[in-house]
């Protein structure tokens, strides 16, 4: 069965989004909790991107490297910027920062590997996906 390489980006997606919601349970340690929120996200969203050049078979560095990262988070645009600040802010709210801040870390991941998808998926039309 022929699967394409956004299929394959999308599954996987769903699966690093728990990272994303583990950020916020991180994040919701007091004190602390907004800057480790926002540090690990960062994390999260450095090993979708690669992960997900990979399923593209896309060497990141040769496409851009940074280039290639910076490209995905502008295509994200102002939702994630939203996020991370709602996020931070509902980390310094005891109690709400530890309901809220899981739901933010999976949308902003979810919202970050859509863009990557999208990303890469203009540089690759409808790419068979090839498990290695």
């Amino acid at each position: 069965m022929i699967k394409y390489c956004h299929e394959q980006a999308r599954e996987e997606l769903l699966l690093m989004m728990g990272g994303g919601a583990a950020t916020g349970v991180a994040g919701s340690i007091p004190v602390v909790g907004a800057g480790v929120f926002n540090a690990s996200l960062t994390v999260v969203q450095a090993a979708v991107v690669t992960r997900i050049a990979q399923i593209y078979d896309v060497d990141i560095i040769a496409a851009g490297g940074a280039g290639a990262l910076a490209g995905a988070i502008i295509a994200a645009g102002g939702g994630q910027l939203l996020a991370r600040v709602g996020g931070t802010i509902a980390g310094f709210i005891p109690g709400v920062g530890g309901l809220v801040q899981p739901a933010v870390g999976a949308a902003a991941v979810k919202a970050f590997g859509e863009a990557a998808i999208a990303y890469f998926e203009s540089m690759h039309p409808n790419k068979i996906y090839v498990k290695k």
